[in-house]
């Protein structure tokens, strides 16, 4: 019986070509999108999972309040004090662990010689509890002693074999440029992609006690430094809640009054949060991370469009088969007559529908396998289908796609079923379901609509990001490391020996460079009269020296810019922006000259300059105060380049960089890139909406292509004798194509508050952004129609050239 009615479906399958064809390629289309999605979507969900104690790990983060009670700050690192008293304090915690990022200089020596130096900036400090805490398997060493003693590390397999050529590296040696010798005492296997953070050299936490390096007192005294990533290994009687209840207190019993003891308690201005390991990933994005985190709402868009994706296709699918239903009255009825009951008519054309999904599915997965290159380039993962070690996800894709069939088949089959022969054997035709039919379409077209709103709208905000004026220069410049330890003391000789060539405009240095994330802030008080007084105002500071403003073309426009000629301003001397300025509630040209104690410096404001976006324009532009002093060990540089000879420039830049740090590798990025960078994500969803919107636009006009054909054969015996009455071919057309033509503009109606509240929301996100534009959503509708009008026409025109003679005698 089951061969039978498989048999009867292929034969209907092959017997109706077109309507196969548009079926099945338009489902073959939305699976293979549905595939390329759920690799992606099931990637991103297995971040972190495959430690064998994920759901008992936790990350501590911290975060900071304004005076007003308002975050202003939330990192995902601690200072290095709260570790050990964590531990110490929760008896629910079993293991914790301290990691800093280190970012070293590392040589390889043979012979007293060096070999080889890179920089590393996946290098960190750990505790030995790492290895308790996390699953990292084991190439070469033992797990209990590898980082116990002081100056060793160890290597990722993928660094040992890049550093040294093998992983057999055991007892080998790494110089750290400042005299320091690490022993290497094993081998791990490199973290898989899956991870949050990806370590390639760990050094022993031990040897960050060294005096010269931080210092013991440091490690257990400097609340300050919130640099030291923090986890923490629970037991099963571990409630979240109650810990996390229990912070303000913990917090205030080790820390302590800052300032005398009627200063605020510090939970007034600090506290301690958990966050899940396995929510690192795609639900953390703080002011600090180990590396850069997916997005939860990314995941929930490609999800929405897979499933608009084959809600299209089966839409299409239901509509072809309804359209179908009065070509195959005289089949029904006939099967009807010899017997066959309702139920035998459903499962027959259920079958023909399920058929149709597996055939498409077999295409889908081919198409899968050949765009999976261009996924892995676009998403850099390296997602992979193999069909042998993937066998449970292709027998889930194959009772997916009997699903799709059977729900796609349902209703067709109920339609078909239901014909009654004795009215079919007097010739009465079954009135047309144009409603369904027309719900239907208007869906399709609403869904393709929503999606070519959204392409237009990022592609627009987008634009907007690019063109801004950020009031500095970011195309010129060319920035560069800290360039090591003792470089500062180089750094006018190796300045005045860039400027020597014409190439090189000017040289800088900060703490921090436009584009990065402003996080160093310290408490203010500001002149009110003779008095300085707390500010509530959070200002965010950033070390600079004299060529700061003039490299990155920022005017200051009240007061002074800082200058060599005045001895005291690399000591007590003050910049603000605009932005803190105003905040205080002082005027721009009555700022200079004022009295401000920053942090543990007091001098006067010299100058204002024009707010700029140091940030990303995610962000509000920030109060900020700028000063010199002579922390420069850290500075990162800037180069001022001219563009017309930019690569003459980097020649020089790198030619005199082996100069002053030979043992430190020379390494560049574009401010503009650095940039372009910052919106990396919103790239790639203006890619993405333009592709799956183009795919379902074309899905969308494949079903109506095929609609339209049914249409037009069910209405030949009207079209001729309208013909033969006198109708023109353009009345014929216009008969043909009002329909659709209401129905997308229905659907237009549909879609567009829909896409303005979705990118409304979208919008949201930056603090600078573009308004929806009336023109955005007309150019969307007006698309869906011309797309609707093309694909009618070219069947609507062929119908109304027939000879009504023909078409009357055929009929």
């Amino acid at each position: 019986m089951l061969y039978n009615y498989f048999i009867v479906a292929l034969r209907s399958v092959f017997r109706n070509k077109l309507v196969a064809l548009i079926n099945i390629g338009g489902l073959a289309f939305a699976m293979t999108c549905c595939l390329l999605i759920y690799l992606y979507i099931s990637d991103e969900f297995r971040y972190d999972r495959y430690h064998a104690n994920a759901d008992h790990i936790y990350r501590v983060t911290r975060n900071f309040l304004s005076h007003d009670g308002s975050e202003n700050l939330h990192l995902g690192h601690l200072a290095p004090p709260f570790g050990p008293l964590l531990k110490n304090d929760f008896p629910d915690i079993v293991e914790v662990v301290r990691v800093l990022n280190t970012n070293l200089t590392f040589t390889i020596e043979e012979g007293g010689e060096r070999k080889v130096s890179f920089q590393e900036p996946r290098s960190y400090a750990a505790e030995p509890s790492l290895f308790k805490i996390f699953t990292i398997p084991i190439v070469s060493g033992n797990p209990e002693t590898a980082l116990t003693q002081p100056f060793t590390a160890m290597l990722s397999d993928k660094a040992a074999m890049q550093y040294f050529g093998t992983t057999d590296v055991a007892g080998k040696e790494l110089h750290v440029n400042g005299g320091l010798v690490l022993s290497i005492t094993g081998v791990y296997e490199s973290f898989p992609s899956q991870s949050h953070w990806h370590p390639e050299i760990l050094v022993s936490f031990s040897t960050l006690e060294d005096d010269n390096i931080y210092g013991k007192n440091q490690l257990e005294t400097n609340w300050g430094n919130n640099s030291f990533a923090t986890y923490i290994l629970v037991n099963d009687s571990f409630d979240p809640v109650r810990t996390a209840a229990a912070f303000p207190a913990f917090i205030d019993r080790h820390m302590g009054p800052s300032e005398g003891p009627d200063a605020p308690a510090p939970s007034s201005w600090t506290n301690l949060f958990l966050q899940r390991l396995t929510d690192i990933h795609l639900r953390s994005h703080l002011d600090s991370e180990m590396e850069a985190n997916g997005n939860i709402n990314n995941v929930y868009m490609m999800g929405a469009i897979a499933l608009f994706i084959i809600m299209i296709a089966c839409f299409n699918f239901i509509n072809l088969s309804t359209a179908r239903a009065s070509k195959r009255t005289k089949e029904v009825g006939l099967r009807k007559v010899a017997g066959a009951n309702k139920r035998q008519l459903v499962v027959q054309f259920l079958s023909e529908s399920i058929l149709t999904t597996l055939l498409a599915l077999a295409v889908a997965i081919g198409l899968t396998l050949a765009a999976l290159g261009w996924l892995n380039e676009f998403t850099g993962k390296n997602l992979q289908l193999n069909l042998i070690t993937h066998a449970n996800f292709i027998v889930a894709s194959v009772a997916a796609a009997v699903l799709v069939g059977g729900v796609a088949g349902f209703y067709p089959a109920l339609v078909l079923s239901a014909f009654k022969p004795a009215l079919i054997v007097k010739g009465h035709t079954p009135g047309r379901r144009s409603t369904v039919r027309r719900i239907l379409v208007v869906s399709q077209f609403a869904i393709s609509i929503v999606l070519i709103v959204a392409t237009l709208v990022t592609m627009d905000q987008l634009r907007f990001l690019n063109n801004r004026d950020l009031g500095y220069k970011k195309d010129q410049i060319v920035a560069l490391p800290s360039g090591g330890d003792g470089f500062a003391e180089h750094y006018d000789a190796f300045r005045n020996e860039l400027l020597r060539s014409a190439f090189v405009k000017n040289v800088a240095r900060s703490s921090r460079i436009p584009t990065g994330r402003l996080l160093d802030t310290q408490g203010a008080q500001v002149q009110e009269g003779d008095s300085l007084v707390p500010t509530d105002v959070v200002i965010k500071n950033v070390l600079v020296d004299h060529e700061f403003f003039d490299t990155y073309g920022i005017p200051i426009v009240s007061g002074r810019d800082f200058s060599k000629d005045v001895l005291s301003d690399d000591s007590a001397a003050f910049i603000l922006n605009e932005a803190a300025v105003r905040m205080i509630g002082w005027g721009i040209d009555e700022a200079p000259g004022k009295v401000l104690r920053y942090g543990g410096r007091e001098g006067r404001i010299i100058g204002v300059v024009k707010d700029f976006h140091f940030e990303s324009l995610h962000e509000s532009i920030i109060p900020m105060v700028f000063y010199m002093g002579k922390e420069y060990q850290r500075a990162q540089m800037s180069v001022a380049v001219n563009p017309a000879n930019m690569q003459q420039g980097l020649q020089h830049i790198e030619k005199v960089w082996k100069e002053f740090a030979p043992e430190v590798p020379f390494r560049y990025t574009f401010l503009s890139e650095s940039y372009r960078q910052l919106y990396e994500s919103e790239q790639k969803e203006s890619q993405l909406f333009l592709i799956f919107a183009a795919l379902a636009i074309f899905i969308a006009a494949l079903g109506l292509f095929g609609l339209t054909t049914f249409n037009t054969l069910q209405r030949a015996r009207e079209i001729g004798i309208r013909k033969v009455l006198g109708a023109s071919v353009t009345q014929i057309v216009n008969l043909l194509t009002q329909e659709i033509l209401v129905l997308i503009l229905v659907a237009n109606l549909i879609a567009w508050p829909i896409a303005w509240y979705l990118m409304d929301e979208w919008l949201a996100s930056f603090a600078y952004r573009i308004h929806l534009s009336p023109l955005i959503f007309a150019l969307a509708g007006v698309a869906a129609i011309l797309l609707a009008i093309v694909t009618v026409s070219s069947q609507t025109i062929r119908a109304a050239l027939l000879n009504p003679a023909t078409t009357l005698r055929n009929e």
